[in-house]
């Protein structure tokens, strides 16, 4: 009988230090391949806290930190994301195995079940404003971008009566109703013909997250332009 309890004893011993330092780097190794296929980020840092760890195998965290680097969300790049959570508690099971026939978004909103805290900030570079302009401008021609704390300019060339014409369009990133908008304030084009005209009766707001699927519920809320960038906020509803 002493033989086995002493057995029993070895097992249990055996199965608290497997649930206490297995199953985080497991889970850890497991979403950080996650992150990196959603995204197509360069590269995946993950931090999950959890006193004591054991409690990661019910879905209980802490804080989780999630940093990726060359991040792609939908149509937006961002040059670094992170994503900051306190007292998280997300179903294990959902994570491991979605349940089937339903989409990627709401396959993350089911995964997770609480949070007191949940904050994912990035930012916009000036490079990454320019290849969506181009995208959503197709005439728009060696776009270049320039971010200040003041706003953005961007200066490119389209076809205007079989010429060259030199546009320059003036405006900011704006947090509005949990998108992110390029608001244009001003547009200007002058070619041989037109000489300068002023365009600002046409101008019009371009939604840069339309295409974003974000995850868990989250809208963006904040923007602070910077020199060369923007810096974005989300968090949940």
């Amino acid at each position: 009988m002493k033989k086995f309890l002493a057995v029993i004893v070895v097992l249990l011993i055996a199965a608290g230090a497997f649930v206490q330092f297995a199953v985080p780097k497991a889970l850890t190794n497991y979403l950080k391949d996650k992150v990196t296929t959603a995204t197509n980020a360069s590269e995946v840092t993950l931090s999950l806290d959890a006193l004591p760890s054991a409690k990661m195998a019910l879905g209980y965290f802490d804080k989780i930190q999630c940093t990726a680097a060359d991040a792609t969300i939908g149509e937006l790049n961002l040059k670094k994301a992170q994503l900051d959570g306190a007292s998280i508690h997300i179903d294990i099971k959902e994570l491991l195995m979605p349940t089937d026939g339903i989409s990627r978004e709401e396959h993350t909103n089911r995964i997770l079940l609480a949070a007191n805290k949940l904050e994912l900030s990035g930012v916009i570079t000036e490079e990454s404003l320019r290849d969506f302009l181009a995208q959503k401008i197709d005439q728009l021609k060696g776009t270049h971008v320039t971010m200040t704390p003041e706003g953005i300019t961007a200066s490119g060339k389209v076809k205007i009566l079989g010429r060259d014409a030199d546009v320059e369009i003036g405006g900011q990133i704006v947090a509005r109703e949990g998108d992110l908008y390029f608001k244009m304030n001003h547009i200007n084009v002058e070619n041989a013909v037109l000489r300068r005209v002023n365009l600002d009766k046409f101008l019009g707001d371009f939604n840069i997250t339309e295409n974003v699927k974000m995850p868990f519920g989250m809208q963006f809320r904040t923007v602070e332009m910077r020199q060369g960038e923007a810096f974005v906020t989300a968090t949940r509803n």
